[in-house]
């Protein structure tokens, strides 16, 4: 599809919409106003201020829309660029970090992904989504930092802390991941009993008996 092509769309639709407003407002004016003869003057002015607010107003949204887009977008890319770089210090200096710990990392940045992927689904969990955005920026990597700062004969004694620290994000990654999963699923479950709903028509019925 063009990229052109849903900008088009929109524009195509906001005109329609003031156009129908525009006419909608005047008649109603000219109606009440009739047979007074400013009664088409004051039409043409009340049905221009009501297209011309309604174009505003999805412009407005639309404009709004696509710049949340971008927000969203720009913030996915950059989450992801940290979760890389700290996977890969993670790979890197693997033999330097517990093993017991190795799972529960790989697991963690699969997590972390998914949910990166499904940003949007988070907006209306801004807690939620400021907590992933600082496990990624600093929590993760800074746990890691501490740790492959210690002194090789160090690191022994302070694994279990580690794991620990470890273990309380791996969980709180799992259960945002698992939330923003059941999210889509829900989503999906809601098309199929529109879906179901459109084919108890009759004539869809047939439809999908073929």
């Amino acid at each position: 599809m063009n990229e052109s092509e849903p900008s088009r769309r929109d524009q195509q639709l906001r005109w329609a919409a003031s156009v129908l407003a525009f006419v909608l407002g005047a008649a109603a004016v000219m109606l009440v106003m009739l047979p007074n003869a400013w009664g088409i003057v004051a039409g043409l002015l009340v049905g221009g201020a009501a297209g011309a607010g309604t174009y505003g107003t999805l412009y407005g949204r639309e404009t709004k829309a696509r710049h949340e887009a971008t927000q969203i977008s720009s913030e996915q890319e950059s989450l992801r660029e940290q979760l890389k770089r700290t996977e890969t210090t993670m790979r890197t200096r693997q033999s330097e970090l517990p093993p017991s710990t190795h799972g529960q990392l790989r697991m963690m940045v699969v997590g972390l992904d998914e949910i990166i992927q499904r940003w949007e689904a988070l907006r209306r969990a801004p807690e939620q989504q400021d907590a992933v955005a600082m496990t990624i920026r600093r929590h993760l990597p800074r746990t890691l930092e501490l740790f492959l700062e210690l002194p090789n004969t160090a690191k022994p004694r302070h694994a279990e802390e580690f794991k620990g620290q470890i273990s309380l994000m791996a969980e709180a990654v799992a259960k945002t991941r698992d939330d923003v999963v059941s999210k889509d699923l829900q989503t999906l479950r809601r098309n199929r009993l529109l879906l179901e709903e459109a084919l108890a028509d009759p004539d869809e019925r047939l439809f999908r008996d073929l």
